[in-house]
């Protein structure tokens, strides 16, 4: 043991700033809990506001995106396409919230050992990166959506079809759970042993167990890299036809208002020019 390593249980207990680890463990499995997977949480100072900022998040997010869906769902004058995207959004936002920050505010005051199990693991991972790659998608086919409404206006009728609408939300989560299970079937609880005998179950935590060579990076790249390319595209091209359209709205303006001749309209200058003539015609008549 090297001379700034704790000599004694109690010295590593009082280390790891609350790392409860039973009396049968030795001291080097703590030291081993403690070197690879730190202390099991953070200080309090850190752990009390961010368990506050999660609550807030977890409750609002459920209510809101749980209002979203229901008012979309009962009234039937809100069946359009932007809201059938809308309503996946919320889906998506829901499954992340519900299934994801439970488990994140756990484990911000116990890290490990990990409790929930491995199927529970990887479907974490599933669910996390289903939603993930379902908003992205979702948001990239709104966007192709206002495009082709605001750039091509005559194809926005068929394109804009309720049952065109709800078959592409069908395809985008289908593709997005599909995509994702490469990228899930790879997490899975993992444990630390002493000297590469001793497996010690503090230790299970949920990570990636068995990598697959360039899977984060095609995933980052399909999900990520090209829809953010796609919707930046499609945005400045909506950008220049709104500024066609102005300009053209303009100069069909100007075109139908009257000349200003000296900060006066035409219709204005002519009745000017006329008004002495009728009156040298009353003149002359009297």
């Amino acid at each position: 043991m090297s001379p700034s390593a704790p000599s004694s249980y109690l010295d590593i207990r009082m280390a790891t700033e609350g790392l409860m680890i039973d009396p049968p463990v030795n001291a080097s499995a703590a030291e081993t809990l403690l070197l690879n997977l730190g202390p099991k949480r953070d200080p309090l100072t850190t752990v009390i506001p961010m368990t506050f900022i999660y609550s807030i998040l977890l409750v609002s997010g459920v209510i809101g995106n749980v209002c979203t869906c229901i008012v979309i769902a009962r009234n039937r004058y809100m069946h359009t396409a932007t809201n059938y995207y809308l309503f996946s959004l919320a889906v998506s936002d829901l499954l992340l919230l519900v299934l994801g920050l439970p488990q994140e505010l756990y484990q911000l005051w116990e890290r490990h050992p990990y409790v929930f199990g491995e199927a529970f693991c990887i479907l974490r991972g599933l669910t996390s990166e289903t939603s993930t790659n379902a908003s992205i998608l979702t948001i990239t086919a709104f966007t192709i959506e206002r495009y082709v409404a605001i750039c091509h206006p005559l194809r926005a009728h068929t394109m804009s079809k309720l049952s065109r609408a709800v078959k592409f939300v069908v395809v985008i989560w289908v593709l997005s759970a599909l995509c994702a299970i490469p990228l899930a079937v790879q997490f899975g609880i993992v444990h630390q042993s002493v000297d590469g005998t001793t497996v010690l179950p503090e230790s299970a935590e949920c990570t990636v167990k068995e990598p697959l060579e360039h899977a984060f990076e095609l995933s980052t790249f399909a999900f990520f890299l090209l829809p953010m390319s796609v919707i930046l595209v499609l945005y400045v091209c909506i950008a220049l036809q709104l500024k066609r359209s102005n300009a053209l709205s303009r100069q069909d303006v100007d075109h139908r208002c009257p000349v200003v001749h000296n900060g006066k309209s035409a219709t204005a200058a002519e009745k000017e020019m006329v008004q002495p003539v009728h009156k040298f015609q009353r003149g002359c008549q009297l």
